[in-house]
């Protein structure tokens, strides 16, 4: 109530004076350094995960439902609406229950939405989106930001190495097609050599060879979304701890 007053007097005078900001502006000008930080690092998450979703819906087509891709955006982008999903009749809410389907090893339709709203509301629930305005850094919880960096350290290791009951990767990030259509190959035909290599799809048209590198974008993209996590905790004066791989199966 005190800082709305005193945005509102502020605003009064610099109305007065002819040259009145916008009202983020104002508010900015209240808030800690620290605090100032930690939301630049929330919007720089949800820029993020907008690039992520759109590169993962191009590698990944067939796992997402082109219906709800424009309301998924608009959740990122404003965050001033829920969207959520439903699993067997029952409408998901927390974090947890989506990345469990994103990641589940059954087989799963619109897995990439599950995946995005995981994250999503990953990071709904650290910065408390809700809230549109903090003047201070204490008014975050170092626990829920805490979890965010965990969390988004074992989505990072799980969309590279997870595979479905099938053993076909639950997504298609940093492999190149090549070595999809390998690893298919030698499940079928354990005779399968190195010299039939040069009869795989993409190696025999050139459209890729096995000196090829693998494809890092997305976990450039992954691997920023957990540095502005980090830099979140720094900013509350907490020291990060990186998880070790035997961490990396449950969310937190």
């Amino acid at each position: 109530m005190v800082v709305k007053n005193l945005i509102l007097v502020l605003g009064l005078m610099l109305l007065f004076s002819g040259c009145l900001p916008k009202s983020e502006d104002v508010q900015t000008a209240f808030q800690t350094n620290a605090a100032t930080i930690i939301k630049n690092d929330q919007k720089r998450l949800q820029s993020l995960l907008l690039k992520f979703k759109k590169k993962l819906d191009l590698r990944n087509p067939s796992a997402y439902n082109k219906n709800d891709k424009e309301n998924i955006y608009s959740l990122i982008e404003k965050s001033n609406k829920k969207f959520l999903l439903k699993y067997k009749n029952t409408l998901l809410e927390n974090y947890k229950d989506y990345l469990q389907l994103a990641f589940t090893k059954d087989d799963m339709q619109m897995r990439n939405d599950y995946l995005v709203l995981g994250i999503y509301y990953l990071i709904d629930n650290a910065y408390d989106l809700d809230t549109s305005y903090k003047v201070a850094a204490l008014e975050y919880d170092k626990d829920k930001l805490d979890k965010l960096y965990k969390n988004l350290q074992i989505i990072k290791w799980k969309i590279k190495v997870d595979k479905d009951l099938h053993g076909n990767y639950l997504f298609l990030t940093w492999q190149n097609n090549w070595q999809i259509e390998l690893a298919q190959k030698l499940r079928e035909n354990e005779s399968f050599s190195y010299e039939n290599l040069h009869d795989l799809k993409y190696i025999k048209e050139k459209k890729e060879t096995i000196l090829d590198s693998s494809n890092f974008s997305f976990e450039v993209l992954l691997t920023q979304m957990i540095d502005s996590a980090e830099n979140s905790l720094r900013a509350l004066g907490e020291e990060p701890k990186e998880l070790t791989v035997k961490a990396m199966f449950l969310f937190l």
